[in-house]
């Protein structure tokens, strides 16, 4: 357990402090939108942003809105914090959404309002005509009303001030949906007020502050942190497209450079594409030195990412220890856990075999199984964190994986209209009887007062008691291949039957993928995912740029995908499958006791039954993506085909076609018998010997050693 409770004050909500900054800096910047250019489009002062919000509040009161849901379905501009705070000011209960495409299938928006019951959806005229089509398309035109807030007159003297508590409602905010259906979080006002002071603690935030995003203000990140957080706190926001940054990474640098802005973050792909960016066009120019802090908050938060983006930049002032990973999620406002003191990320090495099974043992880098995990800091303020054992609900031992739980100020009420599931989530209690607890759903550890994410509960992939993360398998998937697309790869499990089939889908990148060569990646992306995760893949699938499911802050959606791929919706480019099923080996032919021909017999069976093109004397049978069950599978067709009788370890024992081969012609040819091969690997050349030891983990000799057992005695072991 590692906690930050402590007694705060609920009473000081978001509406008092913003009416507070009025009275005492009314002609201060509040807020400012940035075009493509980075010129200030739009810009409104403390005074007039709370004038903008009394007039949107008044026209809520005149429509009877006090307590309803209010759907804020707006681009990122100044009027949605408008009408966000026009909701809080008169006790609406803001639901902020995307827009939908023009002609997009996707009906989040309808169900959204369906879900929150909103018969009120604000946007701008630009858009209002649009959405009204698709609830009249919904067959909902009759029950929801689409009004253009910037049409609206000034009504800010016509509104009355409410009374509003801490346990009042303030707005639902949608999940993602990276790994679940979206659900409404119902976050108060003392909800709210709590994750913003922790914010404001964490950051460092004061009237001096400037933050600039490019987070879309329906998210969470780009809400609370991206744009409440610098008002909060009474400084200045400077807001821009999404589209903008995406179009473009570097503008996101150059906005700092010009704003001198001191504090934003996002996700780590947001990061990730500042560094390719600047691969391309070079930090000359640019000014980081007023950054004062940087959050990257995402599933995961990549070493490499961070260690990149510390390197490229730094030539242009920005400072290590200003980069903060960072830990949240919406179920509980937003933040749960930052870094605290003014040192770089904290990085440690751990045993990747040792983490598969629960257990935390740090090790040298160079270590074959090393994985390398960022630390997402310490707790919050007024925020506890436990690491819970998800089918005991007992408290782990420190340094040992298990579900992440918290209470404090932050989390929300539970999930709109869903009582039994809200129940389950936001009131777990341990084995003991403490809580309630939000479950997370997320898998982590504890060490040396740090939180360490390793992975969504839900998405790990279990392959005969061993766990495999998805967010490792897809950075290994992503960097195999030039063509393929940094953070755009989903890695899942499909069960059939009682197999587990592991399935990537990987975007190809925007310059490649009408030329690449798909069998060349398809051998890279498998090899790889062999070598460095023992694990064999059953399908991977190709796709357009962009094609990919991912929530608004760059999260793969991991179950969309699956669900996607499952009913064709995908824009699959190219895509393989493995045909290991029952491998059979033809012997015809030219006689297999002449020099050479077994070996390329046995690599060209190898290449075809595994799908890997290029298989020679040398190469290691792991690179095959031949795991324990596959392995078994092999050496039962060889010993088939040969009439003798090999071990079911065969693939282990003898790692190599040439080590294979030679096994073959003296036991089942009765060549060379009188020189007959016994492993272990004396009889290897040490480099061989070093590369399998390199390959080969405890658990996966394990796993094919129990397995092999079981398929030799057919047993049953569910």
């Amino acid at each position: 357990m590692i906690s930050s409770i402590n007694p705060t004050n609920h009473k000081d909500l978001v509406t008092d402090r913003l009416r507070r900054h009025v009275a005492a800096n009314p002609s201060r910047l509040a807020l400012a939108f940035l075009d493509d250019d980075l010129e200030v489009r739009d810009c409104w002062t403390y005074a007039e942003l709370d004038r903008r919000a009394r007039s949107m509040a008044a026209f809520l009161q005149e429509r009877g809105a006090e307590g309803a849901r209010v759907i804020l379905a707006y681009p990122t501009c100044l009027d949605f914090l408008a009408a966000f705070y026009g909701c809080l000011y008169a006790g609406a209960v803001a639901v902020p959404a995307a827009l939908p495409l023009a002609h997009g299938k996707d009906r989040r928006l309808e169900l959204i309002a369906v879900d929150s019951g909103a018969k009120l959806v604000l946007t701008i005229d630009k858009y209002a005509d649009m959405i009204e089509r698709r609830f009249v398309e919904a067959g909902d035109s009759a029950s929801v009303s689409v009004v253009a807030t910037d049409r609206l007159p000034d009504r800010s003297d016509a509104f009355r001030e409410i009374a509003r508590g801490a346990g009042d409602l303030a707005f639902l905010q949608y999940t993602s949906g990276s790994t679940r259906a979206p659900a409404g979080v119902m976050i108060s006002h003392g909800n709210l007020a709590s994750n913003l002071r922790a914010l404001q603690d964490g950051l460092g935030s004061s009237p001096d502050s400037v933050g600039v995003s490019w987070l879309p203000l329906f998210h969470d990140m780009g809400l609370v942190a991206g744009a409440l957080e610098p008002t909060w706190a009474g400084g200045s926001v400077y807001l821009m497209a999404s589209a903008s940054f995406v179009q473009n990474p570097m503008r996101w640098m150059r906005a700092f450079t010009r704003f001198r802005g001191t504090m934003g973050g996002g996700p780590n792909f947001g990061y990730q594409a500042c560094v390719d960016a600047a691969r391309t066009q070079g930090v000359d120019g640019l000014d980081l030195s007023s950054w004062d802090l940087a959050w990257n908050g995402a599933e995961p938060v990549r070493a490499s990412t961070v260690a990149d983006f510390i390197a490229t930049f730094a030539p242009a002032g920005f400072r290590p220890e200003r980069l903060s990973p960072a830990f949240g999620l919406a179920e509980a406002t937003l933040l749960v856990s930052g870094k605290r003191d003014l040192v770089p990320p904290i990085v440690r090495t751990v045993d990747e075999t040792a983490l598969r099974k629960g257990s935390v043992i740090l090790c040298d880098e160079k270590t074959a199984q090393a994985k390398r995990l960022v630390s997402s800091g310490v707790p919050a303020l007024d925020t506890e964190i436990r690491i819970v054992n998800p089918e005991t609900l007992t408290d782990v031992q420190a340094s040992t994986v298990g579900e992440i739980w918290l209470r404090g100020g932050s989390i929300g009420q539970g999930y709109w209209g869903k009582p039994a599931e809200s129940a389950a989530v936001f009131g777990a209690r341990t084995a003991a009887g403490e809580g309630p607890f939000l479950r997370t759903g997320d898998l982590g550890f504890i060490h040396e007062g740090e939180l360490y994410v390793t992975g969504r509960r839900k998405d790990v992939i279990i392959i005969r008691g061993v766990n495999h993360y998805p967010q490792d398998i897809e950075l290994t998937v992503e960097s195999s291949h030039p063509a393929l697309r940094a953070g755009a790869c989903a890695v899942f499990g499909v069960e059939d039957g009682d197999a587990v089939h592991v399935v990537a889908v990987q975007e190809l990148s925007r310059g490649a993928w009408r030329s690449v060569d798909p069998a060349e990646v398809f051998d890279a992306v498998r090899r790889n995912v062999a070598r460095e995760h023992q694990l064999a893949l059953d399908r991977v699938v190709l796709l357009r740029p962009f094609g990919l499911p991912m929530t608004s802050s760059g999260k793969v959606q991991r179950a969309q995908c699956r669900a996607a791929l499952e009913d064709g919706a995908l824009s699959v480019v190219h895509e393989w499958r493995s045909t290991l099923q029952v491998p059979v080996m033809d012997l015809t032919g030219e006689p297999l006791t002449q020099p050479g021909v077994l070996e390329r017999r046995l690599a060209e069976w190898l290449e075809r039954e595994c799908g890997v093109e290029g298989v020679t004397w040398k190469t290691p049978l792991m690179e095959l993506g031949i795991d324990s069950l596959k392995g078994v599978m092999l050496s039962n067709a060889l010993s088939a085909a040969f009439k003798h009788s090999f071990p079911v370890t065969l693939m282990i024992e003898y790692p190599t076609v040439e080590a294979l081969a030679r096994l073959i012609r003296e036991e089942a040819l009765g060549v060379g018998s009188e020189k007959r091969i016994v492993p272990p690997p004396m009889a290897w050349e040490e480099s061989t010997i070093k590369q399998e030891i390199d390959l080969l983990d405890e658990a996966a000799l394990d796993a094919l050693l129990e397995d092999s057992i079981d398929a030799a005695l057919k047993i049953d072991r569910r």
